[in-house]
C-alpha cells in the first residue's frame, strides 16, 4: 500500500464515529495485554504510571479524532481565501483532484501572481460532503466560514459513471459562493447571477481525456475567481485588488474558442467594471491631493469605457477644481448628460457652471427642472453640492451667486428654511449691480421663507 493511499484512507477514514471506537477498543486491548509489563515497570520505578499514562493515552486517542472530525483550516491572514469542497466517492477521482485539477488551478494563479495574495484551500472530503448533502448549503458554509474566513467556494462533487458508447466519463458538479460585505439584495442578486453565468454547472469528460478535463476545469474555476472575486472586492470598497484581478481577464477568456454565449455577456462587461474600478481609485488619489495618479487612473477609466458617465462626472470636477477651465468643464458635463440613465447628478453640475459663469437664465432654467426632478440617491448629491459651494465660499473673493444657488436648493429641495433664510441673506449682503434676476428672485424667496418661520 502506497503513501497516497494511506493518506487518503487517514483522511477518509479518521472522522468517522467507528474509527473512534474501533480507536478505544484497540487501546483498551493493549492495556489488557500490556498491564503486567506496565506494572512491572512501575514496580521497578517506585512510581505508579497507570493512573496518569492509560488516561493520558486515552484522551490524546480522542483529541486526535477530535481534530481530524471537526478541525477546518483557517486562511493566512490579509490572503484571498480560495476554498475547494469538492466531494470525491473514491481514492481516485481524490488523487485526480490534487493532481491535476488543485495543481493547475494554483499554477495558473501562480503564473498570474495572483497567488501572493491568495490562499487555496483544498477541504477535507468530510466536509466537502457535508456541505454538498446540506439541506441549504449556503448556510453550511456562511456557519464554515466563520472559522475559515475565506472569500470564495467552489463545492459538490467529482464522480465516474459510464456514459453509453462512450465508455466511462468523469462529471464534476460545481457551485459557488462569494463573501463580500453587506450590499442591497438586487446587487447580490446581480452578483449569483453572474457567478451561474461563469461557473457552469456541469462539465463532463471521457476518462481517457482526464487529465486536459481536469486541467480545463480548474483553469474554468481559475476564471471563475478572478472574475467574481473581483466584483465581490468592489463592492466591498477594495477597488485596488478588484483591478488586479481584472485586468487581463478579457484576453483570457478570449482564448476559449468558440466562446459559448453566456460568457460572451460577461467578456464584455469586463472593462465596464475595469473602468469603474480605475475610477474610484482616481477618486480616492484626488482625495489624498495626488493630482498627477488622479488624472492618470481618471484618463484609464475613460479609456476603458468612454460611456462612462461618472468618469465625465468627475473629469467635469477635475476640469473645474484643478485645471481651472470651465469651458472644459461643461463640456464634460455634456457628455456624462449624454450617458446618463436614472440619475441626474450631471445637472447640479451644469447648473452650478451656468452660476459660476454668470450666465444666470439658463442656471435658472435648470434650477427649475431640479426643483421638480427626484432620483433616489438625491439626498447624497444635495449634501455633497452644499459642502462642495461652502468651501468654495469660503475662500477668498467668494462668489456671492452660489449663495443663491446654495439657498434655491436649501428652500426648494432639502427643506431646510434656516440654511435657506442665511444663504438668501448672503447673497443680498454680497450681490453685485449685474445679478439684478437672482435679486428678484431671492427677495421674493425671502419673504416666503420668513412669513413661513413667523419673521417680521
Amino acid at each position: 500500500m502506497d503513501l497516497e493511499k494511506l493518506l487518503y484512507i487517514a483522511e477518509e477514514k479518521m472522522p468517522q464515529i467507528k474509527t473512534l471506537i474501533l480507536g478505544l477498543f484497540v487501546i483498551l486491548g493493549t492495556f489488557v495485554a500490556m498491564d503486567s509489563l506496565v506494572v512491572d515497570f512501575a514496580n521497578f520505578v517506585g512510581f505508579k504510571i497507570r493512573p496518569f499514562l492509560y488516561p493520558m493515552l486515552l484522551i490524546l486517542w480522542i483529541g486526535y479524532w477530535a481534530f481530524n472530525k471537526f478541525h477546518l483550516p483557517r486562511n493566512k491572514k490579509n490572503k484571498v481565501g480560495i476554498v475547494i469542497a469538492i466531494y470525491s466517492e473514491n481514492e481516485k477521482e481524490r488523487q485526480k483532484l490534487k493532481a491535476d485539477f488543485i495543481s493547475k488551478l494554483k499554477k495558473d494563479l501562480q503564473q498570474e501572481e495572483i497567488l501572493n495574495f491568495s490562499n487555496v484551500i483544498f477541504l477535507k472530503n468530510h466536509f466537502s460532503n457535508q456541505v454538498k448533502e446540506a439541506n441549504n448549503p449556503r448556510s453550511k458554509l456562511e456557519s464554515i466560514n466563520k472559522k475559515i474566513k475565506a472569500h470564495f467556494y467552489v463545492w459538490g462533487d467529482v464522480k465516474k459513471r459510464p456514459d453509453g458508447d462512450e465508455g466511462e466519463k468523469y462529471f464534476i458538479n460545481f457551485q459557488g459562493y462569494v463573501v463580500h460585505k453587506p450590499i442591497p439584495q438586487s446587487l447580490s442578486q446581480t452578483i449569483s447571477i453572474d457567478f451561474s453565468k461563469v461557473l457552469p454547472r456541469e462539465v463532463n469528460f471521457l476518462e481517457k481525456r482526464s487529465f486536459k478535463g481536469f486541467e480545463a476545469s480548474a483553469t474554468i474555476v481559475h476564471l471563475a475567481a478572478k472574475y467574481i472575486i473581483g466584483i465581490a472586492a468592489f463592492v466591498s470598497h477594495d477597488p485596488q485588488l478588484a483591478l488586479k484581478l481584472h485586468n487581463g481577464l478579457k484576453g483570457q477568456f478570449n482564448a476559449f474558442r468558440p466562446l459559448p454565449p453566456h460568457l460572451q455577456d460577461i467578456r464584455n462587461r469586463i472593462p465596464l467594471l475595469i473602468s469603474d474600478e480605475k475610477l474610484w481609485i482616481a477618486k480616492w488619489y484626488f482625495e489624498n491631493n495626488k493630482i498627477i495618479e488622479a488624472k492618470k487612473f481618471l484618463q484609464e477609466s475613460i479609456v476603458e469605457n468612454d460611456n462612462n458617465y461618472g468618469a465625465w462626472l468627475f473629469k467635469a470636477t477635475v476640469d473645474f477644481l484643478i485645471d481651472r477651465d470651465v469651458d472644459e468643464a461643461m463640456k464634460s458635463i455634456g457628455r456624462a448628460e449624454r450617458y446618463a440613465k436614472i440619475t441626474l447628478e450631471w445637472r447640479y453640475s451644469k447648473a452650478f457652471l451656468f452660476f459660476w459663469k454668470e450666465d444666470y437664465q439658463n442656471a435658472l432654467k435648470i434650477c427649475q427642472k431640479i426643483k421638480n426632478q427626484s432620483y433616489t440617491t438625491e439626498f447624497i448629491t444635495l449634501d455633497e453640492v452644499r459642502k462642495f459651494n461652502t468651501n468654495l465660499l469660503s475662500g477668498v473673493n467668494p462668489k456671492a451667486q452660489l449663495y443663491f444657488w446654495i439657498g434655491f436648493l436649501s428652500y426648494f429641495k432639502r427643506n431646510n428654511l434656516g440654511d435657506a433664510l442665511q444663504d438668501f441673506e448672503n447673497f443680498e449682503r454680497l450681490a453685485s449691480d449685474n445679478m439684478g434676476l437672482l435679486k428678484q428672485k431671492s427677495t421674493a424667496y425671502l419673504r416666503e421663507i420668513k412669513q413661513k418661520l413667523s419673521i417680521k
